[in-house]
């Protein structure tokens, strides 16, 4: 979001930013220069994940958001699922084409497609819960002039919901993955020997991330020692799925070659995981979209897809990259053995090429222009 500001300004365009919370000062704070943010209140805030908390925020917090929009703007992005409120709000108070940037799955799609979601439950009650909480998106995506999203499977996804077309309008990876560490120094600070080959995951560590299948697979190759697994990322917000990932790395006596550090990643450890390895992994169950596999590979890192993460989408039949069936840790470890000795390193420059050209931030923000003018134009038709 902060990029495409930063995109949007540089070609003459004023942005305001408006936000619940806003930290000064924080990691992101360089990309916020010249950005106009109006936030409800400032500081470090211990966000609640808990289901009645996240209700009541959307109800009673997102409208002060939507307080905060300047009368003169030209056009509206509310960006993911707790944007779209305050921007259908003040979109509807000031009149103005309406943007729904919807990287993520929002509640009522759960009701109508819980099949492709990530968490939808085809049970009846679990979609009338859903139901409950997120009835007020299908009047408020309807409201939007444009609705951008990742991917064709995502797009899918909203016209079955909202009975709206999508425009898909993929990301790339930030341009500080393209100049990644020294990949043996990094290697020295993450502490990996020589002659390990170090296979990486990471990202918040909850279910359907399904790290689990990466350490099964890791089961399937105890014949040879050297290969090793690295599953990074924070266990706040499932504490209890982390306990389940140590306790099956103990059951399959993996202990020595699972290492499970359970805590937030800075941006210069997570360039460091990413050079230092040999085979990035991302095994979702489902996933709408994946940063996390091109920045690896904008580091020059051979990366293994699961066929639920939507970004196979552009990756699959791509050199550095193989795209597997999901939840199957035999053809993951089967994948992790073919590229042992290095043959995913070949003809990985052509991706990362691909990468700077075709999902450049340039590229995005040359779309997301497009979009707005297009919003602009339907509205005042």
């Amino acid at each position: 979001m902060l990029e495409l500001a930063q995109g949007l300004i540089a070609r003459g365009h004023r942005v305001t930013l408006a936000v619940h919370d806003y930290v000064p000062g924080g990691e992101f704070e360089y990309a916020t220069r010249g950005v106009e943010i109006r936030a409800v209140r400032q500081g470090m805030v211990n966000w609640s994940t808990a289901r009645a908390d996240i209700v009541r925020s959307y109800w009673l917090d997102m409208p002060k958001v939507a307080r905060l929009v300047p009368s003169d703007v030209d056009v509206i992005n509310g960006h993911d699922w707790l944007g779209l409120r305050p921007g259908r709000i003040a979109a509807n108070r000031l009149r103005t084409p309406l943007v729904w940037t919807r990287n993520d799955e929002a509640p009522w799609e759960r009701v109508i497609v819980p099949e492709g979601t990530i968490y939808g439950d085809p049970r009846i009650t679990k979609r009338a819960l859903y139901a409950a909480i997120g009835w007020p998106d299908l009047r408020d995506a309807r409201r939007a002039d444009q609705i951008v999203v990742l991917s064709k499977h995502q797009a899918e996804i909203v016209r079955r919901s909202y009975r709206k077309p999508a425009v898909v309008v993929p990301f790339g990876p930030p341009s500080q993955f393209f100049d990644p560490p020294d990949r043996s120094a990094a290697r020295r600070r993450l502490g990996i020997p020589d002659g390990v080959f170090q296979v990486v995951a990471f990202g918040m560590l909850v279910n359907h991330r399904r790290f689990e299948h990466l350490i099964e697979a890791m089961a399937y190759l105890s014949d040879d020692p050297s290969i090793h697994a690295l599953i990074g990322g924070s266990d706040h917000f499932d504490p209890r799925y982390a306990d389940f990932l140590e306790a099956r790395i103990g059951e399959l006596g993996l202990t020595d070659r699972v290492h499970l550090p359970r805590r937030t990643l800075s941006e210069p450890e997570m360039k460091d995981m990413y050079a230092a390895a040999d085979l990035f992994a991302i095994l979702n169950r489902r996933y709408a979209w994946g940063l996390a596999p091109l920045e690896a590979l904008a580091s020059g890192t051979p990366t293994l897809v699961s066929a639920g993460a939507q970004v196979s989408e552009v990756l699959a039949g791509r050199p550095g990259v193989a795209v597997e069936p999901m939840e199957d840790p035999e053809s993951t470890a089967a994948a992790i053995r073919r590229w042992r000795d290095g043959a995913g390193r070949v003809g990985i420059e052509k991706t990362r090429q691909w990468l700077r050209d075709e999902l450049s931030i340039d590229a995005y923000v040359n779309r997301m222009e497009t979009v707005y003018n297009a919003a602009i134009a339907a509205h005042r038709d």
